[in-house]
């Protein structure tokens, strides 16, 4: 096994020298991940300039991981709808409500409502910004179109939003703020942004049909227009979050090319937002996930002693082990994006199926497979 290990780390070191050269020529200081999932990838996320996340799903160590690396932060800030699944949901009072948007299941706000404006600031905004987070992804801040059918009505809605930015701007100068589309509220705001982000310029997730399908033309078309204007009038950025399956990242990689292209900055993801995306920019990856089985083998996570020496010859390039006990169960999501691949010594044909399922399915979504023996590698 000792001669085997010592190749398989050649391979990986040789792998690590490849893909390094391929990062050098790429700038990061405009690259943006999103990512929503809990357990952040933080070595990872942070080595992007900015990242986008879901607060509530964030531990306050991971978003010091992420601070401490110098990446700049934005929490996802629901301005214009609230859905049933955030732990306040039953503090929302009716008269704040304008509807029910059916589609996504949630309630669409009045911005206008004094009550939402002051619950927006002291229930969401003052425990992000105390919390660490000096950064906002604002999201649907037009979703009161559903129910403003007037002119005046619109207006109305449209200066209140306004009106609320300029309250965090007064309240946290610092705070740095990209909006979520908004296109028709965006010559009120556009002066508070840095940035502009719009989903599903080429390719696109259903939330009715459930499926991933490529943007209409017409529809690409219109928002291509939209965008250039945006970038014409306003000195922001423009990034762009595109929808593909997870094992479609060597065409990701294409929608993502042609998306710099038109002088925007992509992440291609999955809707749940929950994978790390595929971008023009290339992190580097430096773990490796190491699949052990406390039934068959003493199992002391980073202290295996068969493991040791490909640990330490791993550690001399930089690469870090990861040890995950199957017994635990199979780690969860997905793990593309995360590590540089798995490494098993464990019998193939003898794990049940739920095994030959997810290490397929990690293989399918790219993933390197990396078997220390014969027995281990991935059989029909």
């Amino acid at each position: 096994m000792t001669r085997y290990i010592i190749s398989l780390v050649w391979a990986l070191v040789m792998l690590m020298t490849l893909t390094s050269l391929s990062f050098a020529k790429l700038d990061s200081r405009k690259s943006t991940a999103v990512f929503y999932g809990p357990n952040l990838p933080t070595d990872v996320l942070a080595q992007y300039s900015r990242i986008i996340v879901e607060a509530d799903n964030v531990k306050p160590l991971e978003l010091d991981a992420l601070r401490a690396m110098g990446g700049d932060v934005f929490a996802y800030f629901s301005i214009g709808e609230v859905s049933p699944t955030r732990k306040w949901f039953n503090k929302i009072q009716s008269n704040w409500v304008l509807g029910d948007n059916r589609v996504w299941d949630s309630k669409v706000m009045d911005l206008s409502s004094p009550g939402w404006q002051e619950f927006l600031l002291e229930s969401i905004v003052d425990p992000l910004w105390n919390a660490g987070y000096r950064g906002l992804f604002i999201d649907t801040m037009d979703s009161f179109k559903l129910f403003a059918n007037s002119d005046s009505q619109r207006k109305r809605q449209t200066k209140a939003l306004a009106v609320l930015l300029q309250k965090i701007n007064q309240r946290y100068p610092e705070m740095r703020l990209i909006a979520n589309r908004g296109f028709e509220v965006l010559p009120s705001i556009g002066h508070m942004l840095e940035a502009v982000a719009a989903e599903s310029l080429f390719a696109s997730w259903d939330n009715g049909l459930k499926v991933y399908k490529e943007t209409k033309k017409d529809d690409q078309e219109w928002l291509l227009k939209e965008l250039h204007k945006v970038k014409k009038k306003l000195a922001v950025d423009i990034i762009i979050i595109d929808y593909m399956e997870p094992r479609e990242r060597q065409k990701a990689q294409a929608v993502a090319n042609r998306i710099t292209r038109e002088g925007f900055i992509p992440w291609i993801s999955i809707p749940a937002l929950d994978m790390v995306g595929v971008s023009q920019f290339k992190p580097k990856l430096k773990k490796l996930l190491l699949l052990t089985d406390s039934k068959t083998e003493t199992h002391r996570p980073l202290e295996l002693r068969k493991y040791k020496s490909m640990q330490n010859k791993l550690a001399q390039k930089g690469l870090l082990l990861d040890v995950h006990d199957i017994q635990l169960g199979l780690p969860q999501g997905h793990l593309i994006g995360r590590y540089r691949g798995i490494v098993t010594a464990q019998p193939y044909k003898k794990q049940f199926d739920i095994y030959k399922n997810w290490l397929r399915r990690q293989q399918l979504e790219g993933i390197k497979i990396y078997p220390m023996n014969s027995q281990a590698a991935l059989q029909q």
